[in-house]
């Protein structure tokens, strides 16, 4: 039987350059056929849950490709362009002086630190990007440029959201600021379809109720941790409850478009609140009827900040080590999940949920950061392991951000969990939780 890992593995190597497996593009498609193969492997009744959405699309084109060219001398830096942008440049780019923010004139560029835009979870409450992306517009400005991780050499995903050509540039900053640049950047919006893959194994005579398992398969560039690794989890935990079958039915899905708004997360959660068609002659399946979920969203990654270190001298990293909350609701589920999830070694803080979802929430209004929250919206308990770790949304979330061994406890873990959320009763999260 293949390895969480295999299974991250074969969704990486269908993410491929330059989209990858962006919310809505083919290689999302590819990814969610792969998943749909898979369920249907262990004899879950499969229902595919397709959705149209508009999405950004970058211009890749060899002519039109975001870039940054120093002038006079014409150096080149490594560059990617930030999405969701209003306004674009044309074919030609834009000519600027890059100046900080705080300097920056009409007609500038204007330069946002690193250290105000760092994509990693762990830093979100400072980062402070789209202000000054709101002061560079203020101030007459015709550009961003974002810098990048230059200590890692590394680009991330920044949606813009505003009328300003925006970059994410690898440069330091005395190598930008005072001197004057040609950047473009291309895109625009497109109609896409996004493919939610539903898994359905109904529960045993005498039971109604089900567990889900769910994570996304949408990720900005390889997103080997963020969320290749909740995929790959929810595969295996899918293979360990087909050889044992939990007191419950299972509901196994990976979304898309989680990184664009949770917009695959709350089609479905609407498809339950209607009652979800199996499309098999039983019920339909309600919100109502699923006990509790147990969520798989950057579930699992290797703390490299602190393990590269580690690994130089030891040559291994040090067991158990890992930037991971344990999120859980209020109530019985965080006794179980933590008892789980600790007997396979995966460990961290216990955070409730009300206390993590207005830390962590950034831009989405309040809402918890990830695809559980249209179904915590309605009550449903639910378990969260999520990981911070460098590569977070950037172009080094490749195979080498996720420990094989780790993953593979998390799944085994999470089916284990199941078992045991499929026998306990657990009451609906109060209103005043959420």
């Amino acid at each position: 039987m293949p390895t969480a890992y295999n299974y991250l593995r074969a969704i990486v190597g269908r993410s491929h350059a330059p989209d990858y497996r962006r919310a809505g593009t083919p290689g999302m498609a590819l990814v969610a056929k792969y998943v749909a193969s898979r369920f249907a492997a262990d004899h879950y009744r499969v229902v595919p849950f397709d959705f149209p959405f508009r999405r950004y699309a970058i211009d890749y084109r060899p002519t039109h490709f975001p870039g940054i060219v120093r002038l006079p001398d014409f150096t080149r830096f490594k560059a990617e362009s930030a999405f969701d942008i209003d306004k674009p440049t044309g074919q030609q780019g834009l000519s600027c002086v890059v100046r900080a923010v705080a300097d920056v004139q009409k007609g500038d560029c204007g330069f946002i630190p690193f250290g105000n835009a760092s994509p990693e979870w762990k830093n979100s409450p400072f980062v402070d990007y789209p202000s000054e992306m709101d002061q560079i517009i203020a101030k007459g400005g015709v550009a961003a440029i974002v810098q990048g991780d230059v200590k890692r050499n590394l680009v991330f995903a920044v949606r813009a959201r505003r009328p300003l050509p925006t970059l994410i540039v690898v440069a330091h900053e005395q190598e930008l600021v005072g001197q004057r640049v040609l950047l473009r950047t291309m895109g625009h919006y497109v109609n896409a379809v996004g493919h939610d893959t539903v898994a359905i194994r109904r529960p045993p005579k005498g039971s109604s109720t089900y567990v889900m398992l769910l994570a996304h398969g949408d990720g900005w560039f390889q997103a080997s941790a963020d969320n290749g690794s909740g995929a790959a989890a929810v595969l295996r935990a899918a293979d360990l409850l087909a050889a044992a079958p939990p007191n419950a039915g299972v509901i196994a899905v990976v979304t898309d478009a989680e990184e664009v708004g949770l917009i695959g997360a709350d089609r479905l959660a609407e498809a339950f609140d209607k009652g979800f068609n199996v499309g098999d002659g039983g019920p339909a399946i309600h919100t109502s009827d699923i006990n509790a979920i147990v969520n798989l969203d950057a579930c699992s990654a290797r703390a490299s900040d602190v393990q590269d270190a580690v690994l130089g001298i030891a040559r291994q990293d040090a067991p158990l080590f890992s930037w991971r909350a344990m999120v859980s609701s209020e109530g019985p589920i965080g006794g179980p999940f933590l008892a789980r999830f600790a007997a396979h070694q995966v460990l961290g803080a216990p955070v409730p949920a009300s206390v993590f979802k207005p830390v962590a929430a950034g831009s989405l209004g309040g809402r918890q950061r990830t695809d559980v929250a249209p179904f915590e919206e309605r009550g449903v308990p639910f378990v969260w392991p999520v990981v911070g770790y460098p590569e977070y949304h950037t172009d080094g979330d490749t195979l080498a951000a996720v420990d094989p061994v780790d993953l593979e406890n998390v799944a085994q873990a999470a089916a284990e969990l199941t078992r045991d959320l499929a026998t306990i009763p657990l009451p609906r999260v109060p209103q005043a939780f959420r």
